[in-house]
């Protein structure tokens, strides 16, 4: 049952927030896809679940929006402990190190390999709108002309905490994947411009 008033929702979302939670850095595709996969296993639906893997009613930008909320909120608080310019260099190097973790080195890794998930995985597809100006064995360039993160952290006045979480890590993501790849952006959606210019080369 979907729920009904205010109250329920964030009664609700704060279940949602606990049971599912994952490093906000993964905001950006790695996790949330999981939220709503239940949906597609027919599985799950032929035995009784625990209470904690029920599935819920929420959609993408419900689910970032609140969960936005909490990680902005908290980050503007210990701003106000630490500065907020110190803040901001310590999500920096945070997520370079995080992005830098999650990425799998081998010799083989290609650019394709690393492109290859924005355009196949449903979590990407569905948070990101994606042009593509090239795609070739070197070298790959595209305009994100929507992406539901920018959305969100704009509309929750904290887009800073939302690149140096989120965007900036982009570089050091694709540089761990393959110390070759080279990568260059100009403007993001995130700091208010018209698109995200990625460019990979490698």
């Amino acid at each position: 049952m979907k729920p009904q008033n205010m109250c329920d929702i964030m009664h609700q979302s704060r279940r949602l927030f606990i049971t599912k939670s994952i490093p906000v850095c993964t905001l950006g595709c790695l996790g949330l896809s999981q939220i709503f996969a239940s949906a597609n296993n027919p599985d799950i639906m032929k035995k009784p679940v625990h209470k904690f893997n029920k599935k819920t009613g929420y959609t993408y930008e419900q689910a970032y929006r609140f969960r936005a909320r909490l990680y902005a909120d908290r980050m503007k608080r210990i701003a106000g402990y630490l500065g907020h310019d110190n803040l901001v260099d310590a999500l920096k190097k945070s997520t370079e190190d995080y992005y830098t973790s999650i990425a799998t080195y081998k010799p083989e890794n290609t650019l394709q390999d690393f492109v290859r998930p924005f355009y196949e995985d449903e979590g990407y597809k569905t948070i990101l709108t994606i042009e593509v100006i090239e795609n070739r064995e070197d070298l790959v360039s595209w305009r994100v002309t929507e992406c539901l993160n920018a959305k969100v952290f704009r509309e929750l006045d904290a887009a800073e905490i939302g690149f140096a979480t989120l965007c900036h890590g982009d570089e050091s993501w694709a540089k761990a994947f393959n110390p070759n790849i080279r990568f260059s952006r100009t403007k993001t959606l995130m700091e208010g411009y018209d698109c995200c210019d990625h460019c990979y080369r490698i």
